[in-house]
């Protein structure tokens, strides 16, 4: 916690002394709406990269609120000025010292900040959890032996106030960490035997708690926490519209996670929950951007709907339905066939918006029949809790069938390796493997145009009608054919990576560019022309399926993060710029105490897949007995089990198509080796 004499004394500073004659003059400013009108903007403060490196498990995505600020301002009339800060404790001193008016965060009220600042009405309200090791789950607050733990809570975060505020934890040993520790860093700590408890609300905890090894919640606090956003303390105009405007868009305060609403009730509240798994097709993160057929779908429906989307991640596809009967969520969106078995169990479906086929599929060195007279000596192997399993069975004895416990993307593993003899798959799951795995051979389909729709309870009539009305509108239409087409349609077929022939010293048109950005970092200018070419071939028009531009193939969001006006992606200096920070800052997200090669290694598979998901793969390197401090034979194999829903489930970032990070590493490292033989041979061939 700072000092109010602290704060105090930055805000005279700030506001008295003028910076010097070469540095920019800061934009301070500590007036009310009246004079934020007259300005003409208003200034919103946001943590740098906030929520670019998570994949929400329960809840809203971070840029849902950056959204509703601008609108905000749209409706005041006023343009928008983001500030960034990395440090959540100086965004809550720029509010008070003038950088920004409003700060647009799950900023927890404690009695001690509402003394310094003002706090718009409740977004949502949390519990908190104190979660710790398994072990530890049996021990009474007030032992002697639970008093001799230690807390590790980030510093300048609410938890230290929810610490010393509550009797049975005040015994406790306090460690403050990082203040830039994010929760699943956090939970390494604890994992790692640094401390042994840390304080965190349910929304972050829940998903943690459920999917890491040895970890438990051993209690909740007493008092509920309200989250808010944050303005000046006299900005008393400015806080009553933010509060009026707030509740107009049905904000101020969240349901019970278990009340059942129909459409009526969830545009009351303003937000709608999808619940569904972490996958290809379904939802996932990539460079930041959160995708998937299924949520892009849902998301124009809950935008027409005028609410907002909400993600509930259920640990594996067996317990979606028991969730949904449990009204977890509104929606169930994860790519569920209609069967008639469903639909006597009383689950509400939608009107289809896909229809897709059931192939028969097999190694290409041993293809499946071309017909089901075939099929008397083969063996079909499928998980009984899909609807392949109910339509397979329909076939006995003329078919034989196995069940195993097997998702998808093991299934076609086994099948690949001769493990398995034949599998069935959904036609469009078909389309994604296809992209990066030629050896698969189709046999006959079993089903045609086997429908797939969104699950409602049955008694929320309101809400499956309104998404009949959807599918029946967009169901191949303009926009629906774009999304499929992005998703399935193979619009970037497998990549090649042809080799260019070097001729001379230049690597590439942009070497002199290439230079001068790579020294600000200090990268190894070669390694970073490598990089280049593995993304885009030295095409700085290319643009891949989710949006990424240039030569850096660097994602709009991204650049506004570095610095980097979207607009000029195209050009060569500010691509380059941008994926030079870009990567800067993944590197950063990795310690400085590991060696320079693996720290170099790991950055890079950031770049291509997110440091979220390379911290996945370590704590899964270190399950499986690999070194976490190893990219090469070691992260790398825990990284391709993480496209596996058994791992991708429980892995705090969801779902990475792993082969796509391990092939991009090897192929930059080889490229690499290759670009300094050939500088190396050449000026050992010079005339000196």
């Amino acid at each position: 916690m700072v000092a109010p004499w602290v704060l105090s004394a930055l805000i005279s500073v700030l506001g008295c002394q003028p910076p010097p004659e070469d540095s920019p003059r800061e934009d301070l400013f500590v007036g009310d709406l009246t004079d934020i009108e007259a300005r003409g903007y208003i200034r919103f403060g946001r943590q740098n990269w906030a929520g670019f490196d998570s994949l929400p498990q329960e809840g809203l995505p971070m840029q849902s609120y950056y959204r509703l600020a601008e609108k905000f301002a749209r409706e005041r009339g006023l343009s928008v000025r983001w500030t960034d800060i990395d440090d959540f404790v100086e965004l809550l001193q720029a509010t008070a010292a003038g950088r920004v008016d409003v700060v647009i965060n799950n900023v927890t009220v404690t009695e001690s900040r509402q003394q310094r600042l003002g706090f718009t009405i409740p977004l949502t309200l949390s519990d908190e959890w104190l979660i710790g090791r398994s072990a530890n789950k049996t021990l009474e607050l007030e032992s002697d032996a639970f008093q001799r733990l230690t807390l590790g809570i980030p510093e300048g975060t609410a938890y230290l106030d929810s610490a010393a505020a509550t009797p049975e934890l005040a015994g406790l040993r306090l460690e403050r960490l990082a203040s830039l520790m994010l929760p699943d860093e956090v939970v390494d700590g604890i994992t790692a035997d640094r401390y042994d408890l840390t304080l965190m609300d349910a929304g972050s905890a829940r998903y943690l708690v459920e999917n890491t090894a040895d970890l438990e919640r051993l209690w909740t606090l007493p008092n509920r926490r309200e989250l808010a956003w944050v303005t000046r303390l006299d900005s008393s105009d400015l806080l009553a519209a933010l509060d009026q405007f707030l509740v107009e868009q049905h904000i101020g305060g969240r349901r019970a996670q278990r009340d059942r609403q129909d459409l009526s009730g969830i545009k009351a509240s303003g937000t709608m929950r999808m619940l569904t798994l972490t996958g290809p097709h379904t939802f996932f993160l990539w460079r930041g951007e959160l995708l998937g057929f299924e949520y892009e779908l849902l998301k124009l429906f809950a935008k027409e709907q005028g609410v907002r989307l909400e993600v509930v991640l259920a640990p594996d596809r067996a317990s979606l339905f028991e969730n949904l009967k449990l009204d977890h969520a509104d929606v169930l969106a994860a790519a569920v066939t209609v069967t008639e078995e469903r639909l006597e169990s009383g689950l509400r479906f939608s009107e289809p918006y896909m229809y897709v086929d059931e192939v028969f599929v097999s190694s290409a060195t041993n293809p499946p029949p071309e017909t089901l007279e075939g099929f008397d000596d083969r063996m079909v192997y499928s998980n009984p809790v899909t609807s392949h399993w109910q339509h397979l069975r329909q076939l006995q004895p003329q078919v034989k069938i196995q069940a195993v416990a097997d998702d998808v993307e093991t299934l076609l593993e086994r099948v690949r390796s001769l493990e398995y003899d034949i599998t069935l798959i959904d036609s469009h799951l078909l389309a994604i493997e296809r992209v990066h795995h030629t050896d698969l051979a189709e046999g006959p389909v079993l089903t045609r145009g086997a429908p797939i729709a969104w699950v409602v309870h049955p008694d929320n009539v309101e809400l499956g009608q309104a998404l009949d009305q959807f599918t029946k509108r967009v169901y191949r239409g303009r926009t629906y054919n774009l999304l499929w087409q992005k998703y399935f349609g193979n619009k970037r077929r497998v990549i090649r990576h042809e080799q260019q022939r070097l001729v001379g010293a230049e690597l590439s048109p942009y070497d002199g560019l290439v230079k001068r950005q790579s020294s600000e970092f200090e990268f190894d200018w070669r390694m970073v022309v490598a990089q280049m070419y593995q993304e885009s071939g030295f095409d700085p028009t290319r643009t891949s399926f989710a949006g990424a531009r240039g030569l850096m193939q660097v994602m709009p969001r991204t650049a506004g993060q570095v610095g980097v006006a979207v607009e000029d992606l195209w050009k060569p200096e500010p691509n380059i710029i941008a994926g030079t920070r870009y990567l800067n800052w993944t590197r950063q997200r990795f310690e400085d105490s590991l060696p320079l090669s693996e720290r170099l290694w790991f950055a890079l598979a950031g770049y291509n897949a997110g440091p979220g998901h390379v911290r996945d793969a370590r704590r899964l390197a270190r399950e499986q007995g690999l070194n976490p401090n190893l990219w090469f034979d070691n992260v790398e194999r825990a990284m391709l089990l993480l496209s596996k829903p058994k791992y991708a489930q429980r892995a705090h970032y969801g779902f990475v198509r792993g082969s796509e990070p391990v092939n991009y590493v090897r192929e930059i490292r080889e490229r690499y080796r290759a670009y300094v033989s050939h500088l190396n041979e050449l000026e050992r061939a010079s005339p000196r």
